[in-house]
């Protein structure tokens, strides 16, 4: 029901329209203008497009999450705020924690119907998206050049703010959609 069947890098119609709808999501964040909530530290801003990224890749697999992603940092490509980056900085990091989101979500999920174990599997795959964001986006921008290390400590309660939000939202939604599934199948 969820991404942990057996061929989770299939390409069908199932594939195609979860990434359709969770690319959406992400451009529709933005659009509506809560994609990036300005907060007051050097970033500007608090992003919510990593919901529909995780929950693309733990509910339609790999794939739906880095497309998702992939609209994601495209988005940040064509913003005046983030563009200077470029896309190695804003494209990278969003493929990245889509998958590291997948396969956190797939190594812990046991069994299907388990409700406690879906819920433990989301909230995980939740909390280590964001942080694989937040890690390589900034990692990679300091590497790069783009920022010194010392936006570090700046940038820590935006991280673990984004972080508690995925690992809090992400079981919620997930537990739902699993049960909607488990009840349209009866």
């Amino acid at each position: 029901m969820l991404s942990t069947s057996s061929h989770p890098w299939s390409v069908n119609t199932r594939t195609v329209v979860l990434a359709a709808v969770f690319g959406a999501m992400v451009v529709a964040l933005q659009v509506v203008g809560i994609g990036s909530i300005p907060v007051p530290n050097l970033s500007g801003a608090m992003t919510t497009l990593l919901i529909p990224v995780i929950l693309g890749a733990i509910i339609g697999g790999p794939l739906v999450g880095l497309f998702a992603g992939l609209i994601m940092g495209v988005l940040y490509l064509i913003l005046p705020a983030t563009a200077a980056f470029g896309p190695i900085t804003l494209i990278v990091p969003r493929l990245v924690f889509a998958l590291v989101a997948w396969a956190v979500f797939r190594a812990l999920k046991r069994a299907e119907g388990d409700t406690t174990n879906t819920v433990v599997a989301s909230a995980a795959a939740g909390a280590a998206g964001a942080l694989t964001n937040t890690v390589t986006a900034v990692g990679i921008a300091i590497l790069l050049g783009q920022v010194p290390a010392s936006i570090i400590p700046a940038i820590l309660p935006q991280a673990l703010i984004e972080l508690v939000g995925c690992a809090v939202l992400i079981p919620i939604v997930v537990a739902a959609v699993e049960s909607a599934l488990r009840a349209r199948a009866a």
